[in-house]
């Protein structure tokens, strides 16, 4: 499970993740937006029982990236840590490791790029099957976005995917992932949060599939892999 809750410090928040964990059990919990640093995440990990994390802190309170593991289950050894995603090599326990990176994409242009370049070059240097999921703060196309929502008409992520040959896992829930806005005139969606693999994960996987949780506490909807 992949979620943005856009701050991980109130009572509501813990409540609330507390209990999508007890409905859905996911192996692999991912926060992102967690706006904290470690103290935070340790106590969330005790908290919920999963024994091992890892994550990149928040920088002030912007970014964040935790992800937390049950040991008795999967395999995770963190293979980079970078302030824009984690990559990791992981597997159920006795079975064959593949790729997971988490992203939490920046809103700076510059600094995007400098994602892309950095898991294109990680890319280039392995070859195992590999997913790719979380907030990319991009767009590709006109229907990942409502007309409100201009300024996530961006390039950079859909050229990258394309050059990467990465595909989309099919999903079922709301198209949309992030949506801000009470009225018709304020409301503004997109499909933020992105799922994808390569080709060598989707034949391994292939009756893997992704659903959008209802957002609950976030403006972003909880992604389950």
């Amino acid at each position: 499970m992949v979620w943005n809750m856009h701050g991980a410090g109130s009572t509501t928040f813990v409540n609330t993740l507390k209990e999508l964990v007890r409905t859905h059990r996911p192996n692999v919990l991912v926060l992102v937006e967690t706006h904290m640093g470690g103290a935070q995440a340790t106590k969330i990990a005790y908290v919920l029982g999963y024994m091992g994390h890892t994550r990149v802190d928040a920088m002030g309170i912007s970014g964040g990236i935790w992800v937390f593991w049950k040991p008795e289950l999967v395999k995770v050894k963190p293979i980079i840590k970078h302030n824009q995603h984690i990559t990791i090599d992981i597997s159920r326990v006795g079975d064959t490791p593949w790729y997971f990176t988490t992203v939490y994409a920046s809103l700076d242009p510059v600094k995007r790029k400098e994602l892309w370049d950095d898991l294109k070059n990680f890319a280039s240097t392995h070859n195992k099957p590999w997913l790719v999921a979380s907030d990319f703060n991009d767009t590709r196309t006109t229907s990942e976005r409502n007309t409100s929502c201009q300024e996530t008409n961006r390039r950079s992520a859909h050229d990258w995917i394309d050059e990467m040959q990465l595909v989309e896992i099919e999903f079922v829930g709301a198209g949309h992932t992030w949506a801000r806005g009470l009225s018709r005139e304020t409301r503004q969606s997109g499909r933020l949060d992105q799922d994808l693999c390569n080709a060598e994960w989707g034949l391994r996987f292939e009756q893997a599939k992704v659903r959008h949780l209802p957002a609950v506490g976030s403006h972003h909807f909880p992604i389950f892999i």
